[in-house]
């Protein structure tokens, strides 16, 4: 009798908390204690068939800002553009720390940048930025680092062209491009047929990884994955180790050859990322920023950023393309009398005369919008959002895969449009497939050059088509935080 007494005393105490901390944030779904809305969400996956119609399903029934409690800890979801910078723009350092899930914190040690929050996170952020910009990220250099690895890149295909057509499995070549291009900028090197498969092989560890993160990962404490989940912890903390020791082994051997003086590097002629933090390692050998560690973590996390949402982009963009050949003409028709008639290559100089393009790769971002859930930051105090109360201790994001679908700011979203942005020039504000605030993407620049440049020139040296049937739309993975496109063959034929 007394233990009966005791559990409904600890549910009505627990039922009671909850209901009080419901009142200081924004609308949503009736919650239970310890599960909050874990059952209501799981339903709605089923029901809608993945994350994004499931946040789009709550947008609609409690508005551009509500709440859905992850298991005990309320989390504040937002879908409007104006919100997003007014909390993540305009009280940017108030939001700047990132929530780290409780894995991520177990495999890492609050290391590298992307799970990192303070001094340490403000530090290595300054130095990528720096660095990169002076390696000419933004600038001419940055063109021709992308340009030379896209001539390599064609050159290779075009060796293997029967009548001026080859077939290429498109996930491969842009894997390969990008990949390519971010080498080149982490380690001084591109990848070629000598060294192709061990990227490959990096990939396909990379895609496996992040095909087991799911929101429940992203929230849950250490100890309920361990004892719920211990096969998929398991598994998920062990492909993590093998990524970072994979990726960093060419970084790790660099490292210890210039510490032991087997390695020389030109202060006044930096080559590349790794050989920038090894310099910054010698200056303060007993820095707890730049050591060994964080140099491993750091090349996965810039990896990672400047690779996967890349290379999905381009995959997603053929995929639009194949199923709108109309639209891939008449983009190829505007790039043909910009640079007359492909007499020479289209430059990041030309983008004033490329509206229609312009437009595409914005359509192209926002159906791409990489990211299904976005991750969360941390809200230390209360305040008012969207008109709402926000209590202390809660998590917010700007869920931008909701955002890019919301129906109310673009009229059928489900439409590939570029048409969208030519009638109205301010919606093109509305795509911010970086993110926003501090936390947003490091190599936004790059990013943006290479998508430019690879859509565009490749329009200008080939004509597109499917081989073995036009690829789908769809997504493939719609449960899992990264969005993953189908793979596909495409004929390539020169013009």
């Amino acid at each position: 009798m007394f233990l009966l007494l005791l559990i409904i005393s600890i549910v009505t105490w627990l039922t009671a908390r909850q209901f009080l901390k419901s009142k200081r944030l924004p609308p949503g779904p009736v919650s239970l204690p310890l599960i909050g809305n874990l059952h209501q969400i799981g339903y709605q996956l089923w029901r809608t068939g993945g994350i994004v119609p499931t946040l789009n399903h709550y947008r609609r029934q409690y508005g551009d800002v509500f709440t859905l409690w992850l298991g005990p800890i309320p989390h504040v979801n937002i879908t409007d553009y104006d919100i997003s910078h007014e909390v993540f723009v305009k009280n940017a350092t108030k939001y700047a720390d990132k929530h780290v899930p409780p894995v991520m914190n177990y495999v890492r040690h609050g290391n590298g940048i992307f799970f990192s929050n303070g001094e340490k996170w403000q530090e290595l952020r300054r130095f990528s930025m720096l660095t990169m910009r002076n390696m000419g990220m933004g600038r001419d250099l940055m063109e021709e680092k992308i340009m030379a690895e896209l001539n390599e890149r064609c050159s290779e295909i075009g060796a293997l062209a029967v009548n001026g057509t080859v077939v290429q499995t498109v996930n491969v070549f842009f894997d390969l491009t990008v990949g390519s291009v971010i080498n080149n900028m982490l380690m001084g090197f591109r990848f070629d047929e000598r060294n192709k498969n061990r990227f490959l092989t990096f990939k396909h560890m990379l895609d496996t990884a992040m095909q087991k993160f799911s929101p429940r990962e992203l929230t849950l404490p250490v100890w309920i994955l361990k004892k719920f989940f211990s096969k998929s912890f398991d598994s998920l903390v062990n492909d993590q180790h093998k990524i970072l020791e994979y990726v960093s082994e060419d970084a790790v051997k660099r490292s210890r050859q210039y510490l032991n003086e087997d390695y020389e590097i030109d202060p006044d002629n930096v080559e590349d990322f790794v050989d920038a933090f090894l310099l910054k390692m010698k200056q303060d050998p007993n820095s707890d920023v730049y050591n060994e560690e964080n140099l491993k973590i750091l090349v996965l996390d810039l990896w990672i950023t400047g690779q996967e949402t890349t290379t999905m982009t381009l995959i997603s963009a053929f995929i639009q393309f194949l199923n709108n050949p109309e639209i891939m003409e008449k983009v190829r028709e505007e790039l043909m009398k910009v640079t007359n008639r492909a007499t020479r290559h289209l430059s990041l100089k030309d983008k004033n005369e490329t509206p229609y393009f312009n437009a595409t790769i914005a359509e192209i971002q926002r159906h791409a919008s990489i990211l299904n859930v976005n991750f969360w930051r941390i809200n230390h105090e209360p305040t008012v959002i969207g008109g709402h109360p926000v209590d202390s201790g809660c998590l917010i994001a700007s869920q931008l895969s909701a955002l890019h679908t919301n129906e109310q700011v673009f009229e059928n979203p489900e439409k590939f449009d570029p048409e969208r942005f030519l009638k109205n020039d301010k919606l093109i504000q509305q795509v911010i497939p970086f993110g926003i605030g501090k936390r947003s993407c490091l190599g936004e620049a790059l990013a943006k050059a290479e998508l430019y440049l690879i859509i565009g020139n490749l329009l200008l040296r080939y004509k597109f088509e499917p081989h073995g049937g036009i690829p789908s739309t769809e997504e493939v993975l719609p449960f899992t935080i990264a969005k993953r496109c189908v793979v596909y063959d495409m004929k390539f034929i020169k013009i």
